[in-house]
């Protein structure tokens, strides 16, 4: 294993993905113009919840970095003239119109492709609009020389080593010659099982669908939550009924949808339909609709909640359990917590929000205690470990009546709370 892999991007794919090439015996240079970004890295205070072999990600990098197995640096440049593999996990950036933006994607092919030599292998890891491999990247590479291949990851946050290893992987290539150089590579770092996809379009719009599907998913999950509160029957025991069945999976409702991959994956399906063309992404449209109104609903139950315990919305002071985008994670990014307290303030509510694993929320408090200290309400969007047990041992710090939104089927009932389900 004599070649150097360089990898573009450092966030919660890119960053994890050195780690774990670097552990596998490779020479890994890692690249991100982000200098925060790296300062984190080179003094141990990276936010990314992962743990190998129960090490957090940021004392595994920091010790890689120290040993020289992980060089970082704000710009790219080779350390030798031999063939290398390079790892592009920068993404594409949707913006408000309906557009995607490219940029970062295309600064990241400006910042490579001076570099190139003959030998070299690309490989690109994003989640990408069908279409963006053959129709913008190829073009850009194709005469020099060069081997190209596309291999979308599929790693869930704080399980990235587990599934790097562990999970199949789609890769489609340029040529023969390219998907066997980075199918070699891949069989080197684990023995998950590689799959061949005949095109770049088709291994790009597999990745998007399977996105899509979770969201159309927890649409429905939501939506029958709503049902079940209409019927009057208790949507977690309907979801451990439905479920009895070996081929059905009914998934937990939940407060929406956050994230990077799964809110933007009908833009990514919706970005690559021509203009001409007629056909329109009606189910999945309609599940991207129910998913953005959860935020919403949750605030409508509280409102209700609050009038029928004597309470008005404005001036309350709301607690809200969890940031992160789902449970038992770092990541905020399109976080339905966020949309919740953004729609409070927008009512007058008061906020205090808590989340062990995460610093990111100007109303966010240093204890679980402080948060819950004079709450007139309670809404759990996400759960952190303890969080649960906790809750229920300090309930003396509530304003009686106890008012719990549960948006995570997370409390059981018991004597002096009044809860509601989401």
């Amino acid at each position: 294993m004599n070649k150097t892999v360089y990898v573009l991007g450092l966030g919660h794919i890119g960053l994890p993905i050195a780690a774990w090439i670097a552990l596998s015996g490779y020479q890994v240079v890692g690249i991100d113009i982000d200098r925060n970004k790296l300062n984190d890295i080179r003094h141990n205070r990276v936010k990314i919840h992962e743990h190998f072999n129960g090490m957090h990600l940021s004392q595994l990098v920091y010790e890689l970095v120290g040993n020289q197995q992980i060089i970082i640096s704000d710009h790219l440049s080779r350390l030798d003239k031999k063939p290398a593999i390079f790892i592009i996990t920068v993404g594409i950036n949707p913006i408000e119109n309906g557009e995607h933006d490219l940029s970062s994607l295309q600064s990241s092919l400006d910042m490579l492709i001076p570099l190139l030599k003959e030998g070299d292998l690309v490989i690109f890891k994003t989640t990408m609009i069908p279409g963006t491999c053959e129709d913008y990247i190829a073009p850009q590479l194709i005469g020099r020389n060069i081997m190209l291949a596309y291999c979308p990851e599929t790693i869930a946050e704080t399980r990235a080593f587990i599934e790097l290893n562990a999970n199949p992987r789609i890769l489609a290539a340029l040529d023969e010659k390219s998907w066997q150089a980075a199918a070699g590579f891949y069989r080197s770092l684990s023995p998950a099982p590689i799959i061949a996809a005949s095109s770049f379009r088709i291994a790009e719009l597999a990745k998007v669908v399977q996105n899509v599907i979770r969201d159309v998913n927890v649409a429905l999950a939501n939506e029958l939550a709503e049902l079940a509160e209409l019927l009057n029957v208790d949507n977690q025991e309907l979801r451990e009924l439905v479920n009895v069945h070996p081929r059905v999976e009914l998934l937990q409702s939940g407060p929406g949808v956050g994230g990077y991959c799964l809110p933007n994956a009908l833009g990514y399906l919706q970005a690559s339909i021509k203009e001409t063309d007629t056909f329109k992404l009606e189910l999945s449209e309609l599940a991207r609709k129910i998913n953005q109104t959860r935020p919403g609903k949750v605030v409508q139950v509280l409102r209700q909640a609050l009038a029928e315990n004597g309470k008005q919305m404005e001036n309350a002071t709301v607690a809200i359990l969890g940031l992160g985008m789902k449970d038992y994670c770092a990541d905020t990014r399109l976080s339905p917590a966020l949309a919740i307290i953004n729609l409070l303030t927008d009512n007058g509510v008061r906020i205090k929000a808590y989340d062990p694993l995460i610093e990111c929320c100007e109303y966010q408090v240093q204890s679980l205690p402080y948060c819950l200290d004079g709450a007139d309400a309670v809404i759990i969007c996400a759960l952190q470990e303890g969080m649960k047990a906790s809750l229920q041992e300090m309930a003396y710090y509530l304003s009686p009546p106890l008012i719990i939104i549960d948006t995570r089927d997370s409390v059981e009932t018991w004597e002096g709370i009044l809860l509601y389900r989401v």
